[in-house]
């Protein structure tokens, strides 16, 4: 390293001051561009980005919380008429009601509180129907579900994984 320094200073000193100057301006100019350009640009950029994302975020923060006390009034207010009779007959009982029950072709308890259904070939609206009242009367959670259309307009295969309330 000290032979390096040596040999750099001795190069220094053999340029004429005119070549110097225009290093020493050359390498700043370098160094400025290099600095705005990997700090302050991006720096910027980030800058005016969150000044827009965080008024945003918070407003959606500030809406998440009023739907939560919303929430817990609702949740409160849920008809437990499947945690009374039993999630299986609730379903069974619905799916006859909005005549699914034709169309249900796997039933698979899961536990006391829960139902996985296997529907083929049903229409679409009158399962939307059906899996509305069953949330609306009996406060039944859909936990998951697919629904898969068919080749005949409006027909849908479902796999749906209901929960009763409470659980």
């Amino acid at each position: 390293m000290n032979d390096f320094y040596r040999q750099a200073l001795a190069y220094w000193r053999s340029l004429a001051p005119r070549e110097r100057t225009l290093i020493v301006a050359g390498s700043a100019l370098a160094i400025i561009l290099l600095c705005y350009g990997l700090l302050w640009a991006p720096l910027q950029r980030d800058l005016t980005r969150l000044r827009t994302d965080v008024p945003t975020k918070n407003a959606e923060l500030q809406w998440m919380r009023t739907q939560t006390a919303r929430l817990k009034v609702l949740r409160s207010a849920a008809p437990t008429a499947a945690q009374s009779s039993g999630i299986l007959s609730f379903v069974e009982q619905s799916a006859q009601t909005y005549n699914i029950r034709q169309f249900i072709k796997r039933v698979d308890p899961q536990g006391t509180n829960s139902v996985q259904l296997a529907i083929d070939g049903a229409p679409f609206n009158s399962v939307v129907e059906w899996l509305a009242n069953l949330q609306k009367q009996g406060g039944v959670r859909i936990e998951t579900a697919s629904l898969e259309p068919q080749s005949s307009t409006g027909i849908v295969n479902a796999r749906l994984l209901l929960r009763a309330p409470g659980s």
